[in-house]
Order: C-alpha cells, then structure tokens, then sequence
C-alpha cells in the first residue's frame, strides 16, 4: 500500500546506526573524487557498450508505430477510466502490461521489470504526491503549474527509486513530499533572469539560517512555503537524532549558492575545470540528499553511489539545456562549448561531440560502484538507472542536433529507439491527443493534473 504523507509516522534513528564523519569534509572528497573520475575518463566516441544495442532502421519504423499506438490506447483508456472500484484497477493493469510490452519490445527491457516493486507503487506515489501537492498549494496560497509539479515529480520519482534501493517503503513520506516540491520553489526562482542577484543572495542567506535551525523571517509568500516545507523535514527528522540529514541539506544548498556565486566567475582557461566542479558539487549533494531524507543515515558506501547519481543526473541535465542555457547566460560545462561558433569546428566536430562522449563513458564509471546494496529488487531498480541515463543523453542528442558534428549524430542516433527526426512528430501527435483526453477529464478530480504534467513534460 501507498504511504501518503499524513500517515507517516515520526522517524526514529535505526539501531547501531549512527553519523559518522564530518560530511561537509565527507562531500569535499566526493567532489575531488568525481571531478578526477571525469577528467580521466577518455573522449573518444561512444558504442554499444555505452549506448546500448544498435537499431536497425526498420526496427526504428516499427517502434514508431507502436509508440503511437501505445499514445492513443492510453488516452482512450484514460477517458473511459471508471472513477474507483475492480473495473478501475483492471484498466490499470492491462495499462500497465501494455506498457511493460512497449518497454520490452522496443526498449530492451528485461521481463523482470513487470514484477518489480518501483513499477507498481509509482502510479500510486503520482497520484499521492498531487493530491497532496494541490492541498499544500491552496493552504500557502501559491499557484504552482505544471512544469513546476512536473520538476517536483521527477524527484519524487527519483526519491521513490532510492526507497527500493535503501530497503525503504515506497511511499511519500513527509520529507520526501517537502524536499521535492522545494525543487520547483527554490531552483526556478535562483534560475530566473527577472530576478535581481542581491534579491537570491538575501534568500539564500535567509535559507541558509533556516536549515541551520536558527530564526530566519520569510520575505514572502513563495519563502514561507519554503520555510514551512523545512518544518515537514524537522517534523519526520529531529534535528537531534538525525544531524546529517541536515547537514545534506545544508550541502546542497551550499552547492547551489556556489553555483550561483561562480556563474560570472567561470571563464577563461579556468572555465572548465571550476563549470565541472560546480556541477559536480550541486548534483551530487541533491541527490546525496534525496538519500539522507530517504534513509536518515546512510553509510559511506552508499552515500559515495548516491552522489555520483547525482553527478550523473546533473551532467545529464545540463546536457540536454546545453542551447536553453547558453540563450539564458547560464554557464555550464555544455552551454560554455555550446558557444563556440559553427565556423569554428575542427575536422567536421563540434566541441560538445567531446563532452558528450565522455559524459557516455563516464556513466557506466559513475555507476560501477553501484554494487553496495541488499535490498529486495535493488537489482532491478539499478537495472533501470543504468539502461535509463544512456537513453536520456541519446534524446539530449537528437534534440539538440544543431550543436554537434555529423558524425556524432550519425553514431548516437544508430542506438535510438525511433530515427532523430520521427520524433518531432510523435511528440506533436502525442500532444494532441493527450490534450483532447484532458478536456474530456477536466470534471475529474486530480486527473486534469496529471494531464497538465504530460503536456509540460
């Protein structure tokens, strides 16, 4: 059964189980650590062994059409779906199925993946998470939209996934409900151009007190519900018994603020040294985070997996906002090669070519020290992060074509599910239906929501 946050209970420290270490010293090697792993890992472009199995193009043309068809039995699904009852579960798991089909067929999902724990309580933490998402939003008078749930619900899913790999239940506890919705409240309002950068240095300053316990008087409406999402996390974690849960979040916001501080700072020959750096520090103490709020403790091996994920995720991410960032002046690893003129490419590459096949090579590095777990169905959740994060840099590829050579794309595009430029088209149809089907709901309870969030992803 789902956990919803109201009936989670107060966590209290496992037995045997205490903080070890100073962890901002622990997240300062971390940092050195995976920096030095990215620099040795080699650019050389990627294959199989990085990329996955090569796809034919007719297998290309077929996963296609069924990615349609999958699109449209969904949406028709979902507009007769009964409100509740047995009907309503058997739609759910012929869904279900038809999914894992499309996975296994066109994907290369292995047939576990239909019986493993994370696949089957996600529907449930969605539903969960939203309903409570809407609630919190009207008792803080803040309106949040659908990508910023949307931002939200991918760490809870990735919160989710670190439940399974920790032996944890799957559920939406209190500080994993807090810290995702955080995401959306903090980030965008750091990210936004409008706002001034003394006004994010006075909030980071404000927040910075807050995690650290002492009094900090919110600026507004937005800061109190930051404010009061930390007071869920004191509430599941007394600062007492769980001290490292607030030192990872003192971490990532310390992350967060370098990046932040250093955005203007970050040129010249030093450029990609300190870029590198300042992602490495802000991906991997989100995630480290995500484990600490999962867990309360951690040990060092797990806590050393969990940060280089999270590396993995933020490089990932930067990746695939390479263009959107370099439009925006944020500076990172990819948007500051992203800048180098089209004339300037050398023997037909682009600069990102490079990053893009070292970030390839460095995800099976990343995650080779992955092997820490006893969980049940660990094995298969770390399946899936480790088919899933080559997937992720071959869609940053295909949508991004204009910032890399030929050859590149040529290589990445020959270990794509559905040829580059299908996809355009798959998605504007996609669209299209899931916006129809939204309509007809609209009068549902919830499910206007979650459609709102398939439109914004």
């Amino acid at each position: 059964m789902i956990q919803d946050v109201a009936s989670a209970p107060t966590a209290v420290p496992p037995p045997g189980v205490e903080a070890v270490g100073d962890l901002r010293a622990e997240v300062a090697g971390l940092v050195e650590g995976f920096s030095a792993l990215w620099l040795a890992t080699p650019s050389e472009p990627p294959g199989e062994a990085e990329l996955g199995p090569r796809v034919s193009r007719r297998e290309k043309r077929r996963n296609r059409r069924r990615a349609d068809r999958l699109a449209r039995l969904v949406c028709r699904q979902l507009r007769a779906l009964p409100e509740e009852g047995a009907e309503r579960r058997a739609v759910e798991r012929r869904l279900k199925a038809r999914i894992a089909d499309f996975g296994e067929e066109c994907l290369g999902w292995p047939a576990s993946y239909r019986d493993a724990p994370l696949a089957e309580e996600l529907f449930g933490t969605t539903a969960a998470f939203l309903r409570r998402a809407r609630t919190w939003s009207e008792e803080h008078e803040l309106a949040l939209g659908p990508e910023e749930l949307f931002q939200a619900l991918r760490n809870l899913w990735i919160m989710n996934g670190l439940q399974v790999l920790l032996g944890r239940p799957v559920a939406v506890t209190p500080s994993v409900f807090a810290y995702s919705m955080l995401y959306p409240l903090t980030d965008n309002f750091l990210d936004d151009p409008e706002v001034s950068a003394a006004a994010k240095e006075a909030f980071n300053r404000r927040l910075g007190r807050r995690l650290a316990g002492e009094p900090s008087a919110a600026g507004d409406l937005r800061e109190r519900g930051v404010f009061a999402l930390v007071g869920e996390i004191e509430g599941e974690f007394s600062r007492a018994g769980f001290p490292r849960v607030f030192e990872a979040l003192e971490a990532i916001h310390r992350g967060q603020s370098r990046s932040l501080s250093q955005q203007d700072a970050c040129g010249g020959e030093a450029g990609e040294t300190e870029l590198l750096r300042c992602s490495v520090e802000k991906g991997g103490s989100s995630v480290l985070a995500d484990g600490f709020l999962v867990a309360g403790e951690l040990t060092a091996s797990e806590a050393e997996f969990l940060f280089g994920y999270g590396v993995l995720l933020q490089l990932l991410d930067d990746l695939q906002d390479a263009g959107a960032d370099r439009a925006a002046g944020h500076r990172t690893l990819f948007s500051r090669a992203a800048g180098i003129r089209p004339g300037d490419r050398i023997a037909g590459r682009r600069p990102l070519d490079r990053l893009a096949s070292r970030l390839a090579r460095f995800i099976p590095r990343a995650l080779a020290r992955a092997d820490r777990f006893g969980a049940p169905g660990w094995d298969v959740t770390l399946d899936l992060i480790r088919r899933h994060c080559p997937l992720l840099l071959i869609q940053a590829v295909g949508d991004q074509r204009e910032l890399f050579g030929l050859e590149m794309v040529a290589r990445v595009e020959a270990h794509a599910p559905v040829r580059f430029a299908a996809v355009p088209g798959l998605r504007r149809r996609m669209t299209r239906r899931w916006r129809r089907t939204r309509r007809v709901l609209l009068a549902r309870q919830g499910a206007a929501s979650l459609l709102d969030l398939v439109d914004a992803a």
